[in-house]
């Protein structure tokens, strides 16, 4: 279950966030001033986005040296893929 808590809340209650997430596999998305700055979530969620992040930035490293692109261009175009999915374009 994924659950939004206020910050203040979260330091009150973070031992019984770490338990929730160990033994229920618990999700929190932590909120300063009604903004999200943190989740707190099970280590294999972290480790499968770890892993999945580093296998997207290895296939847009090989695809510019396929395409032949400088290390700046290619970072360029990361930065600007990045953004693009972030803000849901395409």
């Amino acid at each position: 279950m994924e659950k939004t808590v206020p910050a203040f809340e979260a330091r009150r209650q973070f031992g019984k966030m770490l338990q929730d997430v160990l033994s229920r596999g618990d999700k929190y998305v932590v909120e300063r001033h009604g903004e999200p700055v943190a989740a707190v979530v099970p280590i294999e969620v972290y480790e499968q986005w770890k892993r999945s992040r580093e296998a997207f930035f290895a296939r847009l490293r090989d695809a510019a040296k396929k395409a032949n692109m400088t290390p700046e261009e290619a970072d360029a175009f990361a930065e600007e893929t990045v953004l693009a999915v972030r803000s849901g374009r395409k």
